[in-house]
């Protein structure tokens, strides 16, 4: 368990692994061999890409008071991160158990926050983290039912 004092760390730290995601998706995107895979990884890249200048745009102060503290799921970044699973001949649904791997834990980790806040508002934003989270799952499952 991780202990947070500010909602403010816990966005930073989101928004740190969600900029690693980008960071992985660039690397597949150049190094992929199979067609298919690259066509994906593309297609993941633009909607992740999208929603992570959403994630960077949030303003917490609007949702009260950001001090607070908390123990929440504490990830390191290679937990949450897919770090060296994806290979130069990883398949689409290679590819995409990874990714989804990644977002299943971030959707986690912002169901643990919603659960320990009081406050509606902040409870609200969490909420609706975890919806995200839950539109990206579905986004990524469709991109990849295509190409089967």
């Amino acid at each position: 368990m991780i202990s947070y004092t500010d909602l403010k760390d816990i966005l930073k730290i989101t928004v740190a692994w969600e900029k690693k995601l980008t960071d992985l998706y660039d690397v597949a995107e150049f190094g992929l061999k199979n067609t298919q895979s690259k066509q994906i990884i593309n297609q993941l890249k633009e909607n992740h890409i999208e929603r992570l200048s959403i994630l960077e745009n949030i303003q917490i102060e609007k949702y009260g008071r950001t001090e607070w503290m908390l123990h929440a799921l504490g990830y390191k970044d290679e937990e949450i991160v897919p770090q060296k699973k994806i290979t130069r001949e990883s398949t689409p649904s290679d590819i995409a158990a990874q990714i989804l791997d990644y977002e299943e834990k971030l959707k986690g980790f912002y169901q643990s926050i919603h659960d320990r806040l009081v406050t509606a508002a902040q409870k609200e934003l969490f909420a609706s983290l975890v919806k995200f989270k839950e539109l990206q799952i579905e986004n990524i499952k469709n991109i990849v039912s295509e190409y089967s």
